[in-house]
């Protein structure tokens, strides 16, 4: 199947004009977003529902058989060929080099970090680059070219995006433009965004407080309110051009549910090595463990994939681990070295949740013209623009049930006028001095004025 037709499979787009286009009703539960205007908007079809055996009489075998199989025939049909194993390294990869950088800073403290979403972010942002600013964003995210990259963007949407009633993996883009500056953004950037990587497109009043509740929300309807259901996520200013805000949301049940009653109080030790009574849950079933020169890990299955847990051994902080930018690699449970049998399980419940400033690590990733004026942003804007932030939020709770997890990485561009100007360098001559007259580099005079007539 050609890579435009699955894509047609996966996600029909319609432009809606600029004008007279902002559909949300003031009865709406989004009508506080009365200035937002969308521009252009990526419409999902209905994504195929598992088939549930208990909803059947036991008489019905047949029809439960007809529904499953129909369910599996339209679910390869929005699959495809799925994600080829070159983009599951590229993205392997691209988390090995990028984790270590994201988390730097935060050793001791609860973090979480979401690859993906960062790289689903920087896809986006090497659309709206150009020149040597888009070479090493391309550089960063291991692509050899746009297009290029962007299928890798259509294999992920389509072998990864669920909502199948069970277990959800959303992934959602959006590109917030200031309603001041219209008229500077490139209608084939945006039509692109659109097309290729899923985008939405809106504009807002940047610099207000409507601006950044828009954001917000749409923020919390993508995450099912792990982010942003509180207080807003971001503060635009008045210079702020655009955001590019990518976002992830998983949700899926344990294969195997951990039983309440197997829940009880125990002790956890931190990194500063205080002690403190949490829930932990308890199971033991057949798996496999990985024993690496220092840790060893194991994974857990949901409906949607897998928990991977590595624990360090003692004296080690997960921070150092995951300086070994293979180590993600290196997470292979069909290794032969690895042993099978029955694993006991003790897992604390969790809920953490961190934010992130990122534009270390994007320095550290090679990405350093864009963050100053020497960026090229010219795809996106006709306006002189730079990157002014990036950030990231996210969420990850685990409890016997399953697995919640949410991120959100936004990227904001701002005027390149809005760069701090740099402090004046200051010549006072207000005490002796000497100075030098000179042609083409030859001293002809010296002089020291130690004293003014008045």
């Amino acid at each position: 199947m050609k890579r435009h037709a699955i894509a047609a499979v996966l996600v029909f787009l319609f432009i809606l004009p600029l004008a007279g286009c902002n559909s949300v009703s003031s009865n709406s539960p989004q009508s506080r977003i009365v200035s937002t205007t969308a521009l252009n908007q990526p419409v999902y079809p209905q994504f195929p529902q598992q088939v549930n055996y208990e909803d059947f009489a036991s008489e019905d075998w047949e029809d439960y058989q007809q529904a499953s199989n129909q369910y599996y025939e339209q679910l390869l049909a929005l699959r495809g060929e799925g994600v080829s194993p070159d983009t599951v390294q590229a993205l392997v990869d691209f988390a090995g080099r990028s984790t270590p950088l994201a988390i730097a800073g935060m050793e001791g403290e609860n973090t979480v970090y979401s690859p993906l979403s960062l790289w689903s972010a920087l896809a986006m942002l090497a659309q709206c680059a150009g020149g040597e600013s888009r070479q090493e964003v391309l550089d960063a995210l291991g692509s050899t070219g746009l297009d290029a990259l962007q299928n890798q963007v259509e294999q992920v949407w389509r072998g990864l995006y669920t909502e199948d009633g069970v277990s959800s993996l959303l992934l959602a883009n959006s590109i917030w433009l200031n309603s001041a500056a219209e008229g500077s953004y490139v209608e084939e950037t945006l039509t692109t965004l659109a097309n290729h990587y899923y985008a939405g497109a809106f504009s807002v009043p940047m610099g207000t407080s409507e601006a950044d509740r828009a954001v917000t929300d749409w923020i919390s309807e993508q995450t099912h309110g792990l982010i942003g259901e509180e207080d807003p996520v971001v503060e635009t200013q008045t210079d702020t051009l655009a955001l590019l805000v990518s976002s992830l949301y998983y949700k899926a049940p344990w294969t195997e549910e951990f039983l309440e009653g197997q829940t009880w109080a125990d002790t956890f030790t931190d990194a500063a090595g205080g002690q403190s009574q949490v829930d932990f849950m308890h199971q033991e079933h057949y798996g496999t463990l990985l024993t690496g020169e220092n840790y060893r890990a194991a994974r857990l299955n949901t409906q949607l994939g897998e928990v991977v847990f590595v624990l360090p051994q003692e004296g080690l902080s997960p921070e150092a681990l995951l300086q070994d930018g293979s180590l993600l690699s290196r997470l292979d449970f069909d290794n032969p070295q690895a042993q099978s049998g029955s694993i006991a399980w003790s897992v604390p419940k969790f809920d953490v949740d961190s934010e992130l400033d990122l534009l270390p690590a994007l320095k550290a990733l090679g990405i350093t013209h864009l963050l100053d004026s020497t960026a090229d942003l010219s795809p996106l804007t006709s306006i002189g623009a730079y990157l002014s932030q990036a950030t990231q939020m996210a969420r990850v709770k685990a409890d016997e049930e399953g697995v919640e997890a949410a991120a959100v990485t936004i990227l904001e561009v701002s005027e390149s006028a809005a760069l701090a100007d740099p402090e004046p360098l200051v010549m006072d001559l207000d005490r002796p001095f000497l100075f030098v007259i000179r042609t083409q580099g030859v001293p002809l005079f010296v002089g020291v004025v130690n004293q003014m007539d008045g």
